[in-house]
């Protein structure tokens, strides 16, 4: 019958996620200096220290490891298990690494987080860490107990689920929710640089009567070529979704409403020589009427704003007739 610590040991050893024990007192004189400094100071001074800190994170020792950490690294040792872990701390995850220490030297003794790093054969695996001390290592932290768990399989699931969220089901375009959160995202860069940004409305001119002539089955298939018809017209850096119905909304960052406005003529002159049929019997065209409105902080203070100068404009066209374009006034 195997011994009780054999037992122990080889479940140490084959737990599916990597566990090791650390020492950093190496720590301990920054820890003194800061003793009692609030959160925001500690990390201040982290960064301030850089060099320091990624020195002192190359010395810290490794007293315990199992075969899962060892596998997950592809290394033999426990001094190479630090040094690959070192590795990644002092390279991209450099900041879940600040934010770890401050956790530590603020006296909460846990962390946890996520960091991505070279493993195994040079793999780039997200990673989920978990960093504790037992309470009687607070002071001195001579141990400190790292986790560490391959979530690469989860997180790749969670940012298809993530993109899908932000896709509109039919025209595979951005979706409204998405749409504001990447324009408000480009409002920011252009209140922070000074850049120009224009939006663009963009509605299919009496799609109601295709939908109820030919049927909403073929009204959606128009619709998606319209889309791809839309995407293709502007730039990669250009966002482009679909508001709602038969909306389409055209983010130009880094663009003046009368540059926008030559794109808005492009994209007309493609429609003007686009013949949709139905059945091969009934032939037609789809106009389209445009609303622009470029970024001012005086008119547009959210996304939400940009966009109803832009759907106003829109509307205008639509009330004068329709298959025109018509930029907002700042």
């Amino acid at each position: 019958m195997p011994q009780v610590k054999d037992i122990y040991k080889t479940l140490f050893n084959e737990v599916p996620v990597a566990i090791a024990d650390f020492d950093y007192s190496g720590l301990s004189e920054i820890q003194r200096k800061l003793k009692g400094v609030e959160r925001s100071e500690i990390r201040q001074y982290l960064y301030k220290h850089t060099a320091q800190i990624k020195a002192i994170a190359k010395k810290f020792k490794v007293s315990l490891v199992n075969d899962t950490a060892l596998s997950l690294y592809g290394v033999r040792t426990t001094a190479q298990f630090s040094e690959a872990l070192a590795r990644a701390y002092c390279g991209k995850s450099f900041d879940v690494f600040v934010e770890q220490l401050v956790s530590l030297l603020s006296g909460e003794g846990e962390f946890s987080g996520e960091l991505k790093c070279s493993v195994a054969r040079n793999r780039q695996q997200d990673i989920f860490i978990r960093v504790s001390v037992p309470e009687k290592y607070g002071t001195s932290l001579a141990h400190v107990l790292v986790t560490l768990q391959d979530i690469t399989a989860w997180k790749r699931i969670e940012r298809k689920l993530r993109k899908e969220a932000q896709i509109d089901g039919m025209t595979r375009l951005y979706n409204q929710s998405a749409i504001l959160d990447k324009l408000d995202i480009e409002l920011i860069r252009a209140k922070r640089y000074g850049l120009e940004l224009s939006c663009m409305m963009i509605d299919l001119d009496f799609f109601k009567v295709i939908n109820d002539k030919f049927g909403h089955q073929k009204g959606d298939q128009i619709l998606k070529k319209v889309a791809d018809m839309i995407k293709d017209c502007f730039r990669k850096v250009d966002v482009v979704g679909r508001y709602g119905g038969d909306e389409f909304v055209v983010i130009l960052p880094e663009t003046s409403a009368r540059n926008a406005n030559f794109a808005a003529q492009r994209l007309q002159k493609i429609f003007a020589k686009t013949l949709f049929r139905y059945k091969n019997v009934i032939k037609f065209y789809i106009t389209l009427s445009i609303g622009i409105a470029g970024y001012s902080p005086k008119k547009a203070k959210d996304a939400k704003d940009l966009l109803a100068l832009a759907d106003n404009a829109m509307y205008d066209v639509k009330k004068a007739g329709r298959n025109a374009i018509k930029i907002a006034k700042i």
